[in-house]
């Protein structure tokens, strides 16, 4: 069916006669349309949101015409100026290196296709959600009704005290200038609320930035997966917003059954928000900013409107939740209603916006920006480190019995040794090993008690010579842990004592492969984890990977010891310090940046954004951050559908190989909660290492411990990426040969070139 349809689109599209293919044999048919096929295949998939596209808009000139009158000069620097309109609070900002104006409102909002609600919501610095005494959920902004904020120009900047009618609340924004950055915040102790009015939550100068469809050349950047782009475009019909929770979902808090729509949008589906960051490009290579959430991450969101969603204007911004609402079973059989929080989420808000000029005004500008963020604020390690890849072994997994459960053995550990022989053998020089599934019972069913060592994969001897085996080799094995995952019936633990509740009283729990599985109260994760320590020194275990820990973020409102979720930050924080501290080097999963300081090892890093239909590119944002810095493992090549993309993106991204692998066949897991692994073993897979770890060693060898410094492309499925050390990596993911600067570079192939000394 297939082919016959593809039959009639290219009869139409390239208007060749369907006679010339009905002339030829069946078996000429057949290979003109499958080329046909892979042709179309091509043209379309670099083109789409899985990759980036070329800029055709670069150097634009862009139509600025931005009025100063009715604001104030609060303050300038260097770098900037800031002005204020004192009745909205808006501001405009003067970027003094290319005389650019950023606006947070609009001159002639009359010109738009907005109503007056969404007029005084463009031009107002906040908009509040609230519930008034009746329950109602309401919003404000300070131009509803007039509410004429008193304004204190500072040094730097100035102060505004609000009071807004409706709501009857009182809070303070604080604007300032440092350096080539625009700082904004609200202090916590400054707001006030009535005795029946109650805030829900707050947005934070939505339409800084913002563009009128497409207006002007540009694009928004969001942290969804490794990174995505949404360009200014004409409208389109039935989009969604991005709304994106900061560091997950607060399991503690947020229900699937809550009803409001600040709540319902907060808890869309979407890839782990793992920076508080976001942006935008007037221009590229133009100007452009990148802002930082800074305070009030934890109860803080970014959020993206393509033109189409809601208005007709391209915006990205932050807004935070003072409440949120819950559902509150009422009896038994879990009926119940949607409530809010009765007390406030206390958090204070400080969102800092980095501007960004000329070269510089781009994403890879935007990550560059955040990078050095993160050094000046220690929040980003440079670890020492070379070209290797993960062996991830799955040792023990449970089976499910009539009367009993038992454990199959899928790699006792002391094959591990013989298969790390067998690839140096076949000139692997790097590679380090994660071995999970290793605690009495296997892998799943098993947390949060870890100990004993299963013995059907091997005695405590058989660890330590293990590890001693391979630490001659300079080979570090990591053993798999968990300090959040507790699951039902799972010994170390007490289910109503040390299992986190949720807001509603009710304990934090979810499905796990088939399993019921619990979030551990931080505190007692912590308490394990102090005692673990003498039990993984006895073992002579010095590394771990440590699951979940890293990304899960959650209020505990259990009796016997609750946190907010700043609270649980910090608490796994405390626990994976001291485990580095008193056991070893630490690799974790997908961690999000608070944990990056405790991360030795970055695993699963994300290698495309989710594809929403408003997302127009996916871009490597979090790998320029990293690179250099910590070192980046991509999720398991077992399970890639196009291997030959894969490895071309792994060495375009500075990613480097994984792989799950077991001495034994996966056809014995199919009746397990690792039934997932299908494909696994080693000496399937043995090649396939070989081959991706050659490949990665002659390409991302040459740029080892060296930064992302430009990413260019110059023809859809042609990415140039430069490093800090003059080197340039060339990927071309098209079925067409392509030639740069006097190189020719093949189908589905790569080079490395010298462009020039150190940058």
């Amino acid at each position: 069916m297939f082919k016959k349809i593809l039959i009639v689109c290219v009869a139409v599209l390239m208007a060749v006669p369907l006679l010339v293919v009905a002339n030829q044999s069946l078996n000429d048919a057949d290979d003109v349309i499958d080329e046909m096929a892979q042709q179309i295949d091509y043209s379309t998939r670099y083109t789409s949101a899985q990759f980036t596209q070329p800029e055709t808009d670069e150097n634009q000139e862009i139509n600025m015409q931005s009025s100063l009158e009715g604001y104030t000069k609060a303050a300038e620097n260097e770098d900037l100026i800031l002005y204020v309109e004192e009745d909205s609070l808006a501001i405009k900002i003067e970027n003094k290196d290319t005389g650019y104006i950023w606006a947070s409102g609009l001159d002639e909002p009359d010109n738009y296709r907005l109503n007056t609600t969404w007029k005084q919501i463009v031009q107002s610095a906040i908009t509040v959600n609230y519930t008034d005494r009746q329950g109602r959920e309401k919003s404000e902004s300070i131009l509803t009704n007039d509410s004429t904020p008193d304004v204190t120009i500072t040094d730097n900047g100035f102060s505004a005290n609000i009071f807004l009618y409706q709501s009857k609340l009182t809070l303070q924004v604080d604007v300032s200038l440092e350096g080539s950055d625009l700082v904004v915040s609200i202090p916590q102790d400054k707001i006030k609320e009535d005795k029946y009015n109650k805030l829900i939550s707050l947005q934070l100068y939505p339409f800084f930035g913002a563009v009128n469809e497409d207006d002007i050349p540009g694009y928004m950047f969001i942290p969804d997966g490794s990174g995505a782009l949404v360009r200014f475009e004409k409208p389109k019909k039935s989009v969604a917003p991005f709304v994106a929770p900061i560091f997950g979902r607060d399991e503690g808090i947020l229900s699937r059954r809550a009803t409001s729509s600040s709540t319902r949008r907060a808890i869309v589906p979407v890839e782990q928000v793992t920076m508080p960051v976001f942006g935008a490009v007037h221009g590229v290579k133009q100007n452009g900013y990148v802002a930082v959430v800074e305070d009030g991450y934890a109860y803080g969101d970014i959020v993206a409107y393509s033109s189409g969603a809601t208005t007709d204007f391209n915006r990205v911004s932050s807004q935070f939740h003072y409440r949120y609402q819950y559902y509150q079973p009422t009896s038994k059989s879990m009926s119940g209603i949607n409530v809010y929080q009765d007390e406030m989420n206390e958090l204070d808000v400080q969102v800092r916006y980095s501007f960004l000029s000329n070269e510089d005004a781009d994403y890879v500008g935007m990550a560059k920006k955040y990078r050095d963020y993160l050094v000046a604020n220690d929040q980003l390690p440079k670890v020492a480190g070379e070209v290797d890849l993960r062996l991830e072994f799955l040792g023990g997994e449970i089976k499910e019995g009539l009367f009993w459960d038992s454990v199959i053995p899928m790699t006792e550990i002391e094959r591990v040794p013989e298969i790390v022989d067998e690839l140096q053998n076949n000139g692997i020089e790097d590679m380090f090993v994660v071995y999970k599934g290793w605690s009495k019972g296997g892998l799943t069913g098993t947390l949060p008690k870890k100990f004993p060592f299963e013995r059907k994969l091997g005695s405590k001897g058989n660890v330590k010579d293990t590890i001693a085996s391979l630490k001659e080799e300079d080979i570090p094995m990591y053993f798999y842990s968990d300090y959040t995952t507790a699951f039902e019936g799972a010994g170390g633990f007490s289910g109503s004592k040390d299992v986190a509740k949720k807001i509603s009283s009710e304990i934090i729990s979810y499905r796990h492969w088939g399993y019921t599985a619990y979030f551990l109260s931080p505190l007692k994760a912590l308490e394990m984890a102090k005692k673990d320590v003498k039990e993984y020194q006895n073992y002579g275990m010095e590394n771990l990977a440590i699951d979940s820990t890293g990304y899960t973020l959650f209020s505990d409102f259990s009796k016997e010891g609750s946190l907010t979720r700043e609270e649980t930050l910090n608490t796994y924080n405390d626990i994976l310090t001291h485990l580095r501290e008193e056991v070893g080097s630490t690799a974790l999963y997908k961690p999000n940046v608070y944990a990056w300081k405790v991360t030795d090892k970055y695993l699963d890093v994300p290698m495309h954004s989710s594809n929403y239909v408003y997302e127009t590119d996916t871009v490597p944002f979090l790998q320029i951050v990293l690179k250099g810095y910590i070192p980046y493992y991509a999720p398991f090549s077992n399970f890639n559908s196009n291997p030959e993309d894969q490895i071309l993106r792994l060495i375009e991204y500075g990613a480097y190989p994984s792989f799950i692998l077991t001495q034994e066949s996966s056809n014995l897991l199919a009746d397990t909660p690792s039934s997932h692994i299908y494909t696994s073993e080693f000496s399937i897979w043995k090649d396939d290492i070989i081959s991706q770890y050659n490949k990665v060693k002659e390409t991302l060898g040459q740029v080892e411990s060296a930064t992302i410094e430009g990413r260019n492309v110059p023809k859809s499925g042609i990415v140039e990426v430069s490093y800090s050390n003059g080197k340039t990596i060339i990927v071309n993911y098209t079925n067409s040969d392509y030639s740069t600067d006097g190189i020719s570079i093949g189908s589905k192939e790569y080079a490395v070139v010298n462009r020039g000394g150190e940058q």
